[in-house]
């Protein structure tokens, strides 16, 4: 399985942006080999960014991706991430609380008065970071136990997954 993970690694290193996920029994090991991984990407220099899915009530939507992007926000400067961001920094902005303290003059995202729309504009805007993000350092973004995911944030993974396509991104679920 390493082998195979290892190789889906250097393809994305590549700019061939792949989606793995490590599936079976709970206890098996899926989160140690993702660690692992985590570990090679490091050394092949690519950020890789974690975010875990929770069993418990009132975890909020898009959880798993708001933990990944916030350590990447945590970690950038506010020049970088606003280049970065872009024009979508506000829509991003609405689930990353952190992305407004480092940039408190972006403004709120127009309100389209349409759910899919908003959602599609939030989806496009989080996908065209990661991509831009990539652009500068390959990402590895490992999704923890998405046994216990949102719908909304299962959306968001189908979503950048469609997105790959020449990019150095490989996304990681567990």
């Amino acid at each position: 399985e390493m082998d195979d993970l290892k190789a889906a690694l250097e393809d994305a290193l590549g700019g061939r942006g792949r989606l793995v996920t490590l599936v079976g029994e709970p206890g098996i090991g899926k989160t140690r080999t993702a660690r692992e991984l985590a570990t090679y990407a490091g050394l092949r220099g690519a950020q890789v960014l974690w975010g875990r899915c929770y069993e418990e009530q009132g975890v909020p939507a898009y959880w798993p991706w708001v933990q990944a992007l916030r350590s990447y926000v945590r970690g950038s400067s506010p020049e970088t991430l606003r280049t970065e961001l872009g024009a979508g920094a506000g829509d991003v902005a609405e689930i990353v609380s952190d992305i407004k303290a480092q940039l408190p003059d972006i403004g709120p995202p127009l309100q389209l008065n349409n759910p899919e729309q908003e959602r599609f504009r939030l989806f496009d805007s989080i996908s065209t970071f990661l991509k831009t993000v990539s652009n500068r350092q390959p990402l590895v973004v490992m999704l923890d136990d998405l046994h216990w995911s949102d719908v909304p944030s299962l959306m968001l993974l189908q979503f950048v997954a469609k997105e790959l396509s020449g990019v150095r991104i490989l996304l990681v679920g567990t």
